[in-house]
């Protein structure tokens, strides 16, 4: 633990914060056992606070019943142990710690951003209480979020398996329209899944595969009673993700169609991927110091001036790390108005899509990107046009998706 101290009190050297607290209550805080290194599964059941100050000893608030657990935890770490059993030493301890104390804490004014905002409002009312001014710790969190190079290869060899799984999913799919045989979603789900695992992936969730209108419903998933089968005429959108154990996500969403789209699906294709290629170009541009709102805000007005803008009903793109939807900065300007710096370190997607359900199509085309200190690293392929699935061979049609020549 002494190691993750030490990290907690380097972030807070740059800011003017007295120091960080760090509160949880059976897991109601993740980043809590991230930020001090608790192993997962470890049995805690009461609530307990960890302060650490810009400067001085760190303490730890605990109750008794948990003494011995806590010193097995921080053996060897330089911290101050405060049991308590009684509320009334509860209080007494963080009046002691935290009478005109301004500090960070896993909290967001207003819930601006839920990722952040983890602390309950009856402890921030007792912290308040006992004199704290509470500051959030979304910016501090983000330098937790970072990548190293293991990390990244990792995260590369997850994309690989998506790419091949995707390849052999809309190829299962060109060909049974080629042969005049049917091909339903679970089944090209099932495809997608076995090839995750067998290639020793998580996905933690089955992908989304969706055909026609049901591509309208952004997080669809086929099932038991809703397992459609593609037609000529139909859309095709497929979302899959997978992880290494324990390292970060590969996050992507390709599209397709059965048969040569009309002019209205091509026309909000060219809008999905206009906006996709803006924001990647605004981060780009501006490698430093661009905020998540930023990136969302400069891709939604290509939406928007395609007349789609009311279809396009989610974030930009998401914070990408060990958990799929990571703790870092999204890109959003509509769900929430997420100030964070994109940093260094830090992995996105860039997912921009339309939804029209009453038109009977959806389109969504998902990239991730790593920012390093040199910017933004594309680490996954661009699809450059939907999938014309059951004309001609495989190859060609993989290769026009591709932007490639056959």
């Amino acid at each position: 633990m002494q190691t993750h101290l030490e990290r907690i009190r380097a972030a807070l050297a740059a800011t003017d914060l007295d120091g960080w607290l760090i509160y949880d209550f059976q897991g109601l805080n993740p980043h809590a056992r991230t930020l001090l290194g608790l192993p997962a599964g470890v049995h805690l059941t009461r609530r307990f606070f960890v302060w650490v100050p810009r400067e001085g000893t760190p303490s730890l608030i605990h109750h008794r019943i948990e003494g011995g657990t806590w010193r097995t935890l921080a053996a060897g770490a330089e911290l101050t142990f405060l049991p308590y059993s009684a509320h009334t030493e509860l209080d007494a301890h963080l009046k002691a710690l935290l009478d005109g104390r301004r500090a960070a804490l896993e909290y967001s004014p207003g819930g601006a951003v839920p990722y952040v905002s983890r602390v309950d409002a009856g402890t921030l009312e007792r912290l308040r209480a006992a004199g704290l001014t509470p500051e959030s710790s979304a910016d501090l969190l983000q330098g937790f979020q970072v990548w190293d190079d293991a990390d990244l290869e990792a995260h590369r060899r997850a994309v690989a398996v998506l790419m091949q799984a995707k390849d052999d999913a809309f190829q299962l799919m060109h060909e049974r329209l080629r042969a005049g045989a049917p091909v339903s979603e679970l089944e090209v789900q099932t495809l997608i899944e076995r090839q995750i695992e067998a290639a020793g992936m998580q996905s933690g969730h089955p992908a989304n595969v969706s055909f026609g209108r049901n591509a309208a419903d952004p997080h669809y998933e086929p099932g038991e009673g809703k397992n459609a089968v593609l037609e000529l005429g139909q859309c095709v959108l497929i979302d899959l993700w997978c992880q290494e154990p324990g390292r970060p996500y590969a996050d992507v969403t390709w599209v397709g169609h059965a048969g040569a789209p009309g002019e209205e699906y091509r026309t909000a294709w060219t809008a999905v991927a206009g906006a996709r290629d803006v924001g990647l170009a605004l981060l780009r541009e501006r490698p430093e110091g661009l905020q998540g709102w930023e990136v969302d805000r400069a891709a939604r007005a290509v939406i928007d001036a395609a007349g789609l803008g009311e279809h396009f009903t989610h974030r930009l793109g998401h914070n990408l790390g060990v958990q799929i939807h990571g703790s870092g900065a999204n890109l959003d300007d509509l769900e929430t108005h997420d100030t964070r710096t994109v940093l260094p370190g830090q992995a996105v997607t860039i997912e921009p899509g339309v939804y029209p359900m009453e038109r009977g199509y959806g389109i969504r085309s998902e990239i991730n990107v790593l920012m390093t200190p040199q910017g933004p690293l594309l680490t996954t392929p661009v699809q450059a046009a939907p999938f014309v699935l059951g004309e001609g061979e495989w190859t060609a049609v993989r290769a026009a998706g591709l932007g490639e020549a056959p």
